[in-house]
């Protein structure tokens, strides 16, 4: 891998809190006790950024955060992995989403606070940040809503990570329109091949359809193909989507076939998922 590469990052951060559990909750009123529960910097501009850095990169991470307590906490998480960060701030809460996990890798996401829908960005700096960056990835959020059309105008090779893609939403639209590479979980699409090729004929030369513990499907205009999982050992399975596209592309652009990047890809999302952090400090490649 190219490790010289200018890396950048748009969007999103929180600060999250994993409560473990053993199943989900029943539809009826409980009480659970001695729930073990993690805090910490999350959402999947994090996670990606936390990832480059595991794997050598030095990422720019641009995100916008609130005036508050748990916004420092996230400046903090950043700077102790020595992640350069541009962060805009507006007046209010910081999001922060509360996740339920259980021991198959399941999780239910609730988003406490989510930030305002419509942020202001410096548009001059990212343009020029944009603008010098070998590498982008574009995820869901409302500050890398506003620097879609610098990405447009971007030489770089663009990732759009759609998350749990809704074909039937038209607000994915914009993001889909910028995408050179397209990572989405299978989650909503029902028929992968069908949406995969979708987006393909709209215009991304790869699509990525992660599948949780089943693995992964990879589509190009001349190939597809299956990535199996690794065997790990379950810890906490956040992060582990941001890991498997991070380490995708960037070996992808390396020179390796998709089914090697993909195989590397899967390798170094199960080392995520033994751990209570975003990402490892460091993969372990060999």
């Amino acid at each position: 891998m190219d490790l010289s590469q200018n890396v950048l990052v748009l969007g999103g951060a929180s600060w999250n809190t994993m409560v473990h559990l053993p199943e989900f909750p029943t539809p009826k009123p409980q009480t659970i006790s001695n729930a073990r529960f993690v805090e910490g910097a999350g959402s999947t501009g994090i996670g990606k950024a936390f990832s480059l850095k595991a794997l050598g990169y030095n990422p720019t991470l641009h995100i916008t955060l609130g005036d508050d307590d748990h916004a420092e906490k996230v400046i903090k998480a950043c700077a102790d992995r020595g992640i350069s960060t541009i962060a805009d701030r507006y007046q209010g809460e910081t999001a922060q989403h509360l996740n339920l996990m259980d021991m198959h890798g399941g999780r239910i996401s609730i988003f406490k606070t989510n930030g305002p829908e419509e942020v202001i960005v410096d548009k001059g700096q990212m343009g020029r940040e944009i603008a010098k960056a070998d590498v982008i990835y574009v995820n869901l959020a409302a500050s890398a809503m506003a620097l879609l059309d610098l990405v447009a105008a971007a030489e770089a090779k663009i990732v759009v990570d759609l998350h749990d893609f809704d074909p039937n939403n038209h607000w994915y639209d914009k993001f889909i329109e910028v995408a050179n590479i397209v990572q989405l979980s299978d989650e909503k699409v029902g028929d992968d091949d069908r949406i995969a090729n979708e987006l393909l004929v709209r215009g991304s030369d790869i699509v990525v359809v992660t599948r949780g513990k089943e693995g992964a499907a990879i589509y190009s205009e001349d190939e597809s193909l299956v990535v199996e999982p690794v065997t790990a050992k379950l810890k906490d399975s956040n992060g582990a989507g941001d890991t498997f596209c991070v380490s995708f592309v960037q070996n992808l652009l390396s020179g390796r076939s998709l089914n090697d990047a993909g195989k590397i890809a899967a390798k170094l999302a199960s080392q995520t998922v033994e751990t209570d952090e975003i990402s490892p400090l460091q993969f372990h490649l060999a």
